[in-house]
């Protein structure tokens, strides 16, 4: 049973259209965003995502690729669903990506 913080569907809508170029996984489950940049800057931006994370407490996943860097976000202790601590990630990591670069 997914936990009490997981966000519906029209909440879920309105938070990924204030975060541009972020999309749904096809099940909707997951929030994602693939960065291009260099992959030095991205292994750099990759380790500025993990200190936020940290800070956080929250962990997504990142896939380090030659010119891109791979955000996969959901929120595990939710069964696998969307909160607002998925968002909140996103939000930070958004904030920052501009700093790296990264498009």
């Amino acid at each position: 049973m997914p936990d009490a913080d997981t966000l519906p569907a029209e909440e879920i809508d309105a938070r990924l259209g204030r975060l541009p170029g972020w999309e749904l996984s096809e099940d909707g489950r997951t929030l994602r965003r693939t960065y291009r940049l260099d992959h030095l800057p991205a292994a750099i931006f990759a380790l500025h995502i993990a200190g936020i994370q940290a800070e956080l407490n929250h962990h997504s996943d990142l896939t380090l690729g030659y010119d891109t860097l791979r955000v996969e976000i959901t929120t595990h202790a939710a069964g696998g669903r969307l909160t607002a601590k998925d968002f909140d990630l996103a939000g930070r990591i958004a904030a920052v990506a501009e700093g790296h670069g990264a498009a």
